[in-house]
């Protein structure tokens, strides 16, 4: 039998994992467009359709792929398999995402393209829907899975931060510093690298990790038990504080940009500022872990909340005078509600899967997982286009921004700053997240889910399975149990034989 690995190894291993996602999409942000746009001379609107398909199929992929690593049953465990399955997509797919070997016409560009991106897609989900599944199989303590989660956080952030920089470095290295056709090698080379780095990170993960052994055979699943974790009480709080904060985290990073370029008129000061929200939401994040462990996993958001919702109010006071050491000052500010936001919410998530066991005696993290992930970015495509219709209801074309602002260094901001696009760009900034974020806030001032509630949670599992009851439990864990799940005892036994009977 193998030697389990220590703690702090299966913490570096888990957290590997997270340089793909931390890393790989902000690539794709900042530089996939304009590669297809400038480099490979596609039109603007074939490779908007080319982003649409492929999160469209994406997103259809992630419960499907939640539901396959649940029913897994293999001698490398039902998740860590894909980990190892995933290395070879997860490189073939970055690289193909940059590279069209040679063609040269626009319809089989259009086409190469669009199976790229969902090939990257489809590797994306094979190796992250599992991973957001394993934790709780790795460690039931409820402090330990923040702690888990802290050094998972602090890769993906590190990983971002590298991200926003090799990237463009090894591009203008290798393909010279003009955006266009002649970066194609630069773009080839850093895909490579980064490339390997991805799959490296998932052996690590696949090495490093484990799971817990003899599980019960897989089951049939039926559509109402696609939509059974919605009459989770806990889950559905839980989806109220998670998608209102991812949401507000990719508008504030898709409106950040126009606010420094256009409101403010610092263009060339957007990667300082930027720079100064990456490197101290790594800071905060260790703050808001330890922070965590000694207080709950959502009381990071009680702090970052409302910070980030007074920070936001304070952009409305900006403008081309302000200086930019006051906008660094503010985004400190806004980092320390990210740091507690992508803390919280990821840390959360790995308990819901044990307060549906004690509800339907079933482990489906991975139905929840890939649940989870496709909710996320389904309302992350829906804000994002209703934000591009305001953007266009203001009278801001995103799609020549972005052209001019890549095509060279005359890029003059001051020619999209009218008044009312100006004021409208404020104001948009400013409510959007400050709305979102009190969403946020009202759903994690109504969780239930505490160190003492969970851990009655643990106990009421074990006392179900020894006993057929929560016997072993005394009337304050019943209580907890009652408040986290919604149902009394005979409400809990009474779904676990309509479980045993289905």
């Amino acid at each position: 039998m193998a030697k389990e690995p220590g703690k702090l190894k299966m913490k570096l291993a888990y957290a590997a994992g997270d340089i793909y996602g931390g890393g790989a999409f902000l690539i794709f942000s900042m530089l996939y467009m304009n590669f297809l746009v400038l480099v490979e001379g596609l039109p603007v609107v074939a490779t908007s359709l080319i982003v649409f398909i492929g999160k469209l199929w994406d997103a259809v992929t992630d419960p499907i792929m939640g539901r396959i690593s649940d029913r897994t049953r293999s001698r490398f465990g039902r998740r860590r398999l894909y980990f190892l399955l995933g290395i070879i997509p997860v490189f073939a797919s970055f690289v193909m995402m940059f590279y069209s070997f040679g063609m040269v016409s626009t319809l089989s560009k259009i086409i190469y393209y669009t199976f790229a991106y969902m090939f990257f897609g489809t590797a994306f989900t094979i190796v992250m829907v599992p991973y957001n599944a394993i934790l709780s199989d790795m460690t039931s303590d409820y402090n330990e899975r923040t702690s888990f989660t802290t050094v998972r956080m602090l890769f993906s952030g590190g990983a971002s931060l590298i991200a926003a920089i090799l990237p463009g470095t090894l591009i203008k290295l290798f393909g010279g510093s003009v955006n266009g056709p002649a970066q194609k090698p630069g773009y080839l080379i850093m895909a490579l690298v980064m490339a390997t780095v991805f799959g490296l990170c998932w052996l690590f993960a696949f090495l490093g990790t484990r799971e817990k052994e003899n599980l019960p055979p897989p089951e049939k699943i039926t559509v109402r038990d696609w939509l059974s974790p919605f009459a989770n009480k806990a889950y559905r709080n839980y989806l109220g504080i998670f998608l209102s904060f991812q949401v507000a985290v990719d508008l504030v990073l898709a409106l950040f940009i126009f606010y420094i370029d256009i409101v403010v008129l610092k263009y060339t000061s957007y990667t300082l500022v930027m720079g100064v929200l990456l490197v101290f939401s790594l800071v905060f994040m260790a703050v808001m872990g330890a922070v965590a462990q000694k207080k709950g996993k959502a009381f990071p958001l009680y702090i970052g909340m409302p910070i980030w919702i007074v920070t936001m109010a304070g952009f409305l006071f900006a403008n081309s005078s302000t200086s930019v050491y006051i906008l660094c000052a503010l985004a400190v500010l806004i980092a320390v509600g990210s740091a507690s936001g992508n803390l919280s919410t990821w840390s959360m998530l790995t308990d819901i899967f044990d307060i549906d066991e004690i509800r339907t005696s079933k482990r489906r993290e991975g139905i929840y997982s890939g649940l989870t992930t496709f909710l996320r970015k389904f309302a992350s495509g829906v804000a994002i286009l209703v934000l591009g219709f305001g953007l266009k209801a203001l009278g801001f074309d995103q799609n020549q921004y972005n052209l001019l602002k890549a095509s060279g260094t005359s890029f003059d901001p001051t020619a999209y700053a009218q008044t009312s696009l100006v004021s409208g760009l404020k104001w948009m900034f400013v409510l959007i997240p400050v709305l979102l974020l009190s969403v946020t806030l009202f759903f994690a001032i109504k969780n239930k889910v505490n160190k003492r509630r969970f851990d009655a949670v643990l106990k009421g599992i074990d006392s179900f399975q020894k006993t057929g009851s929560l016997a072993e439990l005394n009337e304050q864990e019943k209580e907890d149990v009652r408040l986290v799940t919604g149902k009394t005892e005979d409400q809990l036994w009474a779904s676990k034989a309509h479980s045993v009977n289905k």
